[in-house]
């Protein structure tokens, strides 16, 4: 109920799970991410055997996780599901409901199999959406930027195990001392597909916790997002600009370079202290300002040599993850934050130097976001071109026979990481 009225589902989770036995807190846990993953197929099917009533919000999101349990849920015998929906809501307010609640849930639960959803062949987009609970407008767009099967592959995609993302921090320990560490206190990992300096720990509930964690011996970092920070290419004695930098994951990493200034910024006040309490765990420094990147500033023309732009964007790359995502965007967004990217691009290409280099990511695989950005930066940058020199020599090598355009379209299903896009682009001399 707090994900609809616009809560972050990780930070909710956390706050009612905190009380829970660990038995208890996966069940939850579990329960609550599988009905958001699947929620406009849920919906689906509550409307066929609610037959078009209305249905009070608490009444449907209690019937919402009786439905995902019968429909995903197998080692939860029917009975149990039932029964612990109608004592939620013989405890609330409803509670004259709890009939119709346990009468709807058994008939879900006998005739499942009916349910006639949307034919592949006839409504495709209809079908994706149905099926894999995505809104019918990112369904479209996905199938007109990369075709029905490429769309279903990244519609189906799940992680396979609950496995957190760390970056080691080389400026207090190495990685084979930090996983001596890490199996010492019982946790299970496995190493980073495509950067060194990546784990995956296994389930672990609480990391702010964790001493390892609280000494700055590691932090929390997709491995997608390590990626950006090698694009960068940040060398000792280099002035770098982190334009869009909270909670400052990627700063932190590139001030193991040791440039000699790197300067962060964020639009956010708050946001700038949490980076700045960051990078303190870290033991890493940077010049951090309240700053909106999209507001040009004559004082720093071509003082750079080289800017990261990690813009504001859609966030659909981690839908596979995070799927309250799906629900708090929309088409009209998308435009908007195409605008705001043009902006803050535009303004932070004045910062760089000539021969320097400017680094533009997202955490999506939107195109009009990605690489329908790019192209409209070089066409009206002329002193700009695409660049993947340093990528070659920075870069992991089974990633460089996908690079197009000195850019790179990260995707969960073909890579098993953040769906990330990564762009260099290089300022003539």
């Amino acid at each position: 109920m707090q994900v609809e009225e616009g809560a972050y589902l990780n930070l909710a989770a956390k706050k009612y799970l905190e009380g829970l036995d660990a038995q208890e807190r996966r069940f939850a846990a579990a329960l609550v991410y599988t009905t958001l993953e699947n929620l406009l197929r849920i919906d689906y099917v509550l409307a066929h055997f609610t037959e078009g009533k209305r249905l009070h919000r608490y009444i449907r999101n209690v019937l919402r996780i009786g439905v995902c349990q019968l429909m995903f849920f197998e080692s939860v015998p029917v009975r149990a599901a039932v029964n612990e929906c109608v004592k939620l809501v013989a405890a609330s307010k409803k509670r004259q409901l709890k009939g119709f609640v346990n009468a709807v849930l058994r008939n879900v639960a006998e005739h499942l199999g009916e349910v006639d959803y949307p034919s592949q062949e006839a409504d495709p987009a209809g079908f994706l959406s149905v099926m894999y609970s995505y809104p019918r407008w990112i369904a479209e767009m996905y199938i007109c930027d990369y075709g029905f099967d490429f769309a279903w592959e990244m519609f189906s995609y799940h992680k396979p195990e609950a496995y957190t993302s760390v970056r080691v921090n080389r400026l207090k320990t190495d990685r084979v001392a930090l996983e001596r560490k890490l199996e010492g206190r019982g946790l299970s990992f496995v190493p980073g597909k495509f950067s060194e300096d990546c784990l995956y720990i296994k389930n672990i509930a609480s990391m702010d916790s964790l001493d390892l964690y609280q000494k700055g011996l590691l932090t929390v970092q997709g491995e997608a997002s390590m990626l950006v920070g090698r694009a960068v290419c940040a060398r000792p004695g280099e002035r770098i600009l982190d334009a869009c930098a909270a909670p400052g994951g990627k700063t932190a990493y590139l001030a193991q370079a040791a440039p000699a200034e790197l300067l962060a910024w964020d639009v956010h006040a708050r946001r700038v202290e949490l980076m700045r309490e960051n990078l303190r765990r870290l033991g890493v420094q940077a010049d951090m300002e309240v700053q909106d990147a999209a507001v040009p500033r004559k004082d720093l023309r071509e003082q750079f040599d080289a800017v990261l732009v990690d813009a504001p964007c859609s966030a659909l790359g981690l839908l596979y993850r995070k799927p309250d995502i799906k629900f708090s965007k929309t088409d009209a967004d998308l435009a908007a934050l195409v605008g705001m990217q043009r902006r803050i691009l535009s303004a932070c290409a004045d910062y760089v130097k000539p021969g320097g280099r400017l680094v533009y990511s997202t955490c999506t695989i939107h195109q009009r976001e990605n690489i329908g950005n790019v192209r409209w930066f070089l066409r009206e940058h002329p002193d700009f071109s695409a660049d993947t020199q340093d990528l070659a020599a920075h870069w992991p090598e089974a990633l460089l026979g996908r690079v197009r355009e000195g850019s790179l379209q990260l995707f969960p299903h073909l890579d098993g990481i953040d769906g990330f896009f990564i762009a260099c682009m290089r300022k003539r001399t």
